[in-house]
């Protein structure tokens, strides 16, 4: 039983041949590698010859089983070389970055593909996927250009890799507008003339604050007469409490907040007052919420 398939590239001859020759040590394929070039291009034959009564009576069988190995060569270097590049164009395309948050953006991106948002086996299905679409195309013909193959057909892989990098790059602008924000606040906060020196913070699991003086008593009502109470359906309380502390501003902020469903406002609270910051270990107070 004798057959083969030519691949066709420009960019990843060496990379295929490795991972080839990998296959052909470790499945023991009876593969002959025969590379030639054309121009700028590489036409790599790939002849399987099996001579063996098993080979020749299953001979469809065996040759699909072939084909699953040239495909899974051709999807782990479309994986690990064309989709950094892939990725670095379609980002360059829509902002303007320095060289070290490219950088940042591109391994976010990579990082995404590989994980997905919570999915363990996100890499391993979008490989399976793209082991099917090239199997397809085997299946078509015995001849597999690399870069047509990217430019017409892998449309749903090119898809996945465009909606990490948007997600990446979105991820990215927002982190960057979030920071210019807290800088704006921090400086505000400083250039304040504190209202109390000491201000305590609790919530309830409800998500409502309470501010307290340095003597415990409530002054959450004094701190929010500049807000509509109309603000808290819009706002929700947890914005409310960070632009009350902003008003405030106090040398000293204690946090009586015991649940973990306020990590936002958190991050923002300390990130705003920075030292001026610190958690309760338990006191009265806490006991109250």
């Amino acid at each position: 039983m004798e057959h083969s398939v030519r691949l066709g590239t420009q960019k990843y001859r060496e990379t295929i041949c490795d991972r080839l020759r990998e296959l052909r040590e470790q499945e023991k394929l009876p593969l002959q590698i025969i590379e030639k070039r054309q121009g700028k291009r590489w036409l790599i034959q790939c002849k399987f010859q099996d001579l063996s009564p098993e080979a020749t009576e299953n001979e469809e069988v065996v040759q699909k089983i072939h084909r699953y190995y040239l495909a899974n060569a051709l999807a782990e270097t479309i994986l690990l070389h064309w989709e950094k590049h892939h990725v670095r164009q379609i980002i360059k395309k829509k902002h303007h970055l320095t060289e070290d948050n490219w950088k940042m953006v591109i391994n976010k991106a990579l990082d995404y593909l590989d994980k997905g948002l919570g999915q363990v086996e996100y890499r391993v299905n979008r490989k399976t996927s793209l082991v099917a679409q090239i199997l397809s195309c085997l299946d078509q013909s015995a001849v597999f250009d690399i870069e047509g193959f990217l430019s017409f057909r892998a449309q749903e892989y090119k898809s996945d890799v465009r909606k990490a990098a948007e997600f990446a790059l979105n991820e990215y602008i927002i982190e960057k507008e979030y920071l210019e924000f807290i800088q704006l606040l921090r400086h505000f906060v400083d250039s304040q003339k504190p209202r109390l020196e000491f201000l305590h913070v609790g919530m309830t699991p409800q998500g409502k604050f309470h501010l307290y003086n340095s003597e415990g008593v409530k002054v959450t009502h004094q701190f929010l007469e500049d807000y509509q109470l109309d603000n808290v359906q819009e706002l929700g309380y947890e914005d409310l409490l960070v632009s009350a502390l902003i008003a405030v501003a106090p040398r000293q902020v204690t946090l009586h907040i015991r649940y973990d469903g306020y990590q936002d406002s958190l991050r923002t609270i300390r990130s705003v007052f920075g030292e001026r910051v610190q958690d309760c270990p338990g006191c009265s107070l806490c006991e109250k919420f």
